[in-house]
């Protein structure tokens, strides 16, 4: 499937290159880049909380519910919640071929690039408490539990994005781009959430409990779950938003360096290296 998805992106760049090489005018110029640099989503806590919230909590839920059961099959669940935070790293690389209209002096630019993020959100201090019903008599149990683990991801997508180059004549060029585009949906399949979780059971009556417990699951796994609860997995492939500035060093005509700053789902830092023909 990897395979297959990746030969579907080239297919694509490789084809949209040639209709851009035929039909354009002669005084363009085309330009080929690739970069690296690290991906944080730092800058976006607060939205991609509650993205995270909502992928992992009928995972904890349920297996924390089904260690219980095991030993108590007369308990069901009275309610449930949780506080989920998280660290995040990774890191971007691409490749992206962009057309000058303008040829050498031009300023604004379009181009196509294929993007893999690798990204890793390192779940900490997440806290879970489950309600408990005993269905055999009046009594109720708690279970509550700390929860530490790693969701982990590499999309593969393909970008289009428009640039203009502030000052194209100077040989240090400031530049602001913006563009999306979408990952393939085998990025969402291909997912990893692993964790564990360490937690007490008090019950009315009884000595308080301990259970412990780790899983490691796909993406697609954690859809087959959400989907045989009746739910309805937040994403089924990665959309990309960009905004970038940055700043082009001209070593020769045909040789360019860059570094940008760029919002892409996240904050990305990086530098890279561009050949204009």
């Amino acid at each position: 499937m990897m395979i297959k998805n990746k030969a579907w992106v080239v297919g694509f760049l490789v084809s949209v290159l040639m209709i851009s090489g035929s039909s354009l005018e002669a005084k363009g110029k085309i330009e080929f880049s690739f970069h690296y640099g690290s991906w944080s989503v730092n800058l976006l806590r607060s939205v991609i909380e509650g993205i995270m919230s909502d992928m992992v909590e009928d995972q904890f839920r349920t297996q924390i519910l089904e260690d219980i059961q095991a030993d108590h099959p007369e308990y069901e669940e009275a309610g449930y919640s949780q506080t989920v935070g998280f660290d995040s790293g990774g890191d971007n690389l691409g490749f992206e071929a962009r057309w000058y209209p303008g040829g050498q002096s031009g300023s604004f630019s379009f181009g196509l690039g294929v993007e893999r993020v690798k990204m890793r959100f390192t779940l900490e201090e997440i806290r879970a408490r489950l309600d408990l019903q005993d269905t055999t008599s009046p009594d109720t149990a708690s279970m509550e539990a700390d929860i530490n683990g790693e969701l982990a991801l590499q999309p593969l997508a393909v970008l289009l994005d428009f640039r203009w180059d502030i000052m194209p004549s100077s040989r240090i060029r400031p530049f602001i781009s913006f563009g999306g585009g979408v990952s393939t949906p085998s990025a969402i399949d291909n997912l990893e959430l692993s964790y564990s979780y360490r937690g007490e059971l008090t019950a009315t009556g009884e000595d308080p409990e301990t259970y412990e417990d780790s899983a490691t699951k796909t993406g697609k796994e954690l859809k087959e779950d959400m989907e045989a609860e009746g739910e309805e997995f937040p994403l089924n492939v990665v959309p990309f938003l960009y905004l970038g500035f940055g700043i082009k060093g001209v070593v020769t005509d045909n040789i360019h360096l860059l570094v940008e700053g760029a919002i892409l789902d996240g904050f990305v830092l990086r530098a890279g290296l561009a050949i204009r023909l």
